[in-house]
């Protein structure tokens, strides 16, 4: 084991995945599991078998480097960032690098070509999610799409490399909803296979094992697992299901024909064969190639905000408490409350009990931490706390819905509600300070977007504020809002859920659509005020007439809601 002397020293996780520099300066990942761990050196050794299979051909796979049994740890090497952490760095006007289609397609591509070359070598990975795909930049600052890297092999398997133990995966976690059904069903029956093994039938997790059963895992090996038979649609499952969380959000569309068929792409790749799904990882590529793009490089002046050692904090599918009886459901489209990043930053309770103890599983990593990283912003990259949000963005209008598309009639609806401070944002700087600083509210609210959007200024949340709060102050309904959303994201100001509620009411009873949306996501989460569904569905109504993203969560909340509920609400 070499290097490993720069490795930081971390409070220990069950599973910990932390990025280092080695004494010749390359950039490692140093994979931890705990001593509690069960059968750790059988995970260990699997893994650096399969990523030692890559040697002679690394191009996707992160470089194997060590394996270290005493110290229960894999060093790995790749240069570059967490999907993760690119997807919270704003690159000038744009939230995340991805946010043009071109780029979104050009990453696609990308995880997709990764995928196929992993076929070639019969490998399927099983546990993709953005914080194990790894990109670096070129020389010129731009994003080197060939450079896709994987980290983490910790479920992957292949014809010579056999998963011969059952997968910690709960599967009534909302955090595996990246996983296939397909995977899934495999998971259970590979519990339901081991139980039955060791004498307790009928028993389809390890939660539901004796503490002798649990205790006979280190020993057992079962080479015919379910796992083993799963194919490529495992691995184009999960990156169906993490583009289409990205695609959830703002995206700026080069042609008008990527905003139809950009997202039934997508789709596709979570679809079935006989769904209409596709037949092949190549039948893919060529459908995502065919794709004209936008080929203007993305200039990136400031890559992530991470310093040279830095802990991923992973945080497992695997939760230590007894799951529900009730049986397992797929989340669709809502899986990025920033709630599992708090979890994930909170300690567990200290606990003898192996069972407890692993409540971490295998070596699967934060999954909902992009969810949180498409709400951040270069200067406020922590996520709401400590009651999180629901699983919807809260919206800040300018310079547009936040949506799955944005078009001109939702540009022309948002202009119509605030027609002062549009005429105003062809002013010159110097101007609309000068209005400003008059006690012009329209221009104090220009003033503080500029200031928000870094539009002919330094970007300046705290400023932004400032201004934002005057004309809040004179009864302005747009910067009401705005203000709303800073104080519930704690951008520019400390977070206060209280007066986040205030304003965004203020801005919700003068009709304006992102108070309207956000004091309901506020109702919905139970921040500043009392949960209340049906308070938050009536003003995700009103949003809704103007705000797509209003729109798309109202019919997911109709969803939830019971019949009686829905009666309440249609009773005057």
């Amino acid at each position: 084991m070499t290097d490993h002397a720069d490795i930081p020293a971390q409070a220990e996780r069950p599973v910990q995945l932390d990025k280092f520099l080695s004494q010749r300066n390359n950039e490692r990942w140093c994979k931890r599991l705990s001593a509690e761990h069960p059968a750790a050196d059988y995970w260990l050794c699997h893994e650096a078998r399969i990523m030692q299979g890559f040697q002679r051909d690394s191009r996707y796979a992160a470089r194997f480097v060590a394996l270290d049994l005493d110290r229960r740890m894999l060093v790995s090497e790749a240069d570059g960032h967490p999907l993760t952490h690119w997807l919270a760095t704003p690159v000038g006007e744009l939230e995340h690098p991805f946010q043009r289609s071109s780029d979104l397609v050009r990453l696609i591509l990308a995880g997709l070509r990764a995928l196929a070359h992993l076929g070639r070598f019969g490998l399927v990975h099983g546990g993709l999610r953005p914080d194990v795909m790894i990109l670096a930049q070129n020389d010129k600052g731009e994003i080197d799409f060939d450079s896709l890297k994987l980290i983490d092999f910790g479920v992957a398997r292949n014809p010579q490399q056999r998963i011969e133990k059952p997968l910690f995966i709960d599967l009534a976690s909302p955090d595996a909803a990246y996983l296939s059904p397909a995977m899934r069903e495999a998971v259970q029956r590979d519990w339901q296979t081991y139980a039955k093994l060791i004498g307790e039938h009928g028993k389809a997790s390890w939660y539901e094992l004796s503490e002798a059963g649990r205790h006979q895992y280190e020993s057992v090996l079962i080479p015919e697992l379910s796992i083993n038979t799963l194919d490529w649609r495992t691995d184009l499952y999960a990156l169906g299901h993490w583009f289409k969380q990205i695609s959830l959000h703002r995206i700026d569309y080069y042609k008008d024909a990527h905003q139809e068929a950009l997202p039934a792409l997508i789709k596709r790749m979570q679809k079935p064969v006989l769904s209409g799904g596709f037949t092949s990882l190549d039948a893919c590529i060529k459908a995502f190639e065919a794709l004209e793009v936008d080929q203007r490089a993305l200039q990136i002046s400031e890559a992530p905000q991470t310093s040279g050692v830095f802990c991923m904090q992973p945080s497992p599918v695997l939760h230590p408490q007894q799951p529900a009886a009730l049986a397992p459901t797929m989340r669709l489209d809502d899986e990025f409350s920033p709630q599992p990043r708090e979890r994930a930053n909170s300690k567990a309770p200290a606990s003898s009990s192996r069972g407890k103890l692993l409540g971490a599983g295998i070596g699967l990593i934060l999954v909902a931490a992009v969810g949180t990283a498409l709400l951040s912003s270069k200067e406020q990259h922590a996520s709401p706390a400590p009651a999180a949000l629901p699983p919807s963005t809260p919206a800040e209008v300018p310079p547009g819905p936040v949506s799955t598309e944005t078009s001109s009639q939702d540009e022309a609806s948002v202009a119509a509600q605030a027609p002062d401070a549009t005429a105003l944002a062809g002013l010159s700087l110097a101007d609309l300070r000068s209005a400003a600083e008059a006690g012009d509210p329209a221009a104090q609210t220009q003033l503080g977007l500029r200031y928000r959007k870094g539009l002919g200024l330094p970007a300046d949340n705290a400023k932004a504020v400032v201004w934002y709060r005057r004309a809040a102050e004179q009864n302005h309904a747009e910067a009401q809002a705005y203000l709303g959303f800073m104080l519930m994201t704690g951008r520019g100001v400390r977070r206060d859920d209280s007066e986040a509620v205030r304003y965004s009411r203020l801005a919700a009873e003068q009709n304006n659509a992102t108070g309207q949306y956000n004091l309901a996501l506020l109702y919905l989460a139970g921040r500043g005020v009392a949960v209340d569904k049906l308070a938050a569905y009536r003003l995700l109504e009103k949003a809704a007439e103007h705000e797509s993203g209003a729109q798309q969560r109202l019919q997911e909340l109709k969803r939830q809601l019971s019949s009686a509920e829905l009666a309440q609400l249609a009773t005057p």
